[in-house]
């Protein structure tokens, strides 16, 4: 059962790398990312209760182990952050020489289930393993709210 969690998840973030070859080929991958962002903000609070998820360490868990691309550690206090060291649709999509898909598939989505979570959460993207070694999403809190 395990090997076909794997395969599955093999299939999800190539599929996911696919589509974002398909966007920026085609010249629209900016818009389409930019559409999927006000829909995830719309549907984010939504899913986040169908799916019992109600802190930024269970949605950082949730997400490692059942999409996969990532294992995210998650940190909690003082100053909350996830690192992740491998993530498996940026090493496709580097492979298939496309474009970077981390705002599109995770940046973007992670902003809208924090803010929907909590509206004073800010998601600060410190590093990403498209440029650097590691992704690293810090968890603030926005104080001019």
């Amino acid at each position: 059962m395990q090997n076909d969690i794997k395969t599955l998840q093999l299939f999800y973030a190539g599929a996911l790398a696919d589509s974002v070859k398909h966007y920026h080929d085609a010249g629209i991958l900016k818009e389409v990312t930019e559409k999927k962002a006000k829909l995830q903000s719309i549907t984010a609070g939504p899913q986040l209760k169908q799916l019992g998820i109600n802190t930024p360490e269970e949605l950082f868990s949730y997400f490692s182990r059942v999409f996969g691309c990532i294992q995210w550690s998650y940190k909690a206090d003082p100053n909350p952050s996830a690192t992740g060291k491998h993530c498996l649709l940026c090493s496709i999509a580097k492979k298939m020489n496309t474009a970077k898909p981390c705002n599109i598939y995770c940046i973007n989505p992670f902003r809208a289930f924090l803010n929907a979570m909590n509206p004073s959460h800010i998601l600060e993207v410190k590093e990403t393993l498209w440029e650097g070694e590691k992704c690293v999403f810090n968890v603030k809190k926005n104080t001019g709210l």
